[in-house]
């Protein structure tokens, strides 16, 4: 098996699997994490979408991360994004690629000017996000 059959392959670039070949896993929780909660408004159809993302840290770096909104209709959509992400960086992803990741899905429906200038959609928001939290900034 050359080295490139070993690896498993992410949107940009790979991790080392463990010892026997499988993915890592990390399945084992802390009972408590340091958290931030931050609230973010945006724009959505005709109003304001009020949306609350919280970052938990393990050892210095974002471990986990959960979304609520005020709109129920995405909230699937947000779990999704919370759970694949979690999970993600659970298992040693760099906080950079799952932001990066994020960051580049568009929308025409949550695509918004802030004051940094134009977020393309209400996924890239939660990217920048974890972004700024894993910085030690804060995000506008």
């Amino acid at each position: 098996m050359s080295d490139d059959e070993n690896q498993i392959p992410l949107f940009r670039g790979v991790i080392e699997p463990s010892a026997d070949g499988r993915p890592p896993v990390s399945d084992e929780r802390p009972d408590t994490l340091p958290s931030k909660t931050y609230k973010l408004r945006v724009p959505f159809g005709t109003g304001i979408l009020d949306v609350f993302i919280t970052v938990s840290d393990k050892d210095d770096r974002p471990y986990e991360f959960f979304i609520n909104c005020t709109n129920v209709e995405l909230s699937e959509h947000l779990t999704a994004i919370s759970a694949l992400g979690s999970r993600m960086l659970r298992n040693g992803f760099p906080v950079e690629a799952v932001a990066r990741d994020l960051m580049d899905i568009a929308s025409p429906h949550t695509g918004h000017m802030r004051r940094k200038g134009y977020c393309q959609s209400l996924s890239a928001l939660i990217g920048w996000t974890l972004l700024a939290h894993a910085r030690g900034e804060t995000p506008e």
